[in-house]
């Protein structure tokens, strides 16, 4: 719990976020330009943005049986 005392974004949700925002970016110019969207690097986006989601959701369940293991552990000890 130490960590989001200290931080209010995770590195994953910090990446996520980014993320978006490149891609809405690349979006915008493509729209304003009339140019089509550039392939490779909007794939390079939604890549980096689909490995860090899943990345984010692993991290998570692993905190939470970590949580739950603590808290059993704990209960044994009583």
């Amino acid at each position: 719990m130490q960590y989001r005392d200290k931080n209010y974004l995770s590195f994953g949700v910090m990446t996520l976020i980014i993320g978006g925002l490149v891609l809405l970016v690349l979006l915008l110019y493509g729209w304003q330009s009339g140019q089509e969207l550039p392939l490779w690097p909007a794939l390079a986006v939604v890549a980096v943005n689909v490995v860090a989601a899943i990345r984010l959701v692993l991290v998570r369940k692993r905190a939470q049986q970590q949580l739950g293991r603590s808290g059993q552990a704990r209960s044994e000890d009583r």
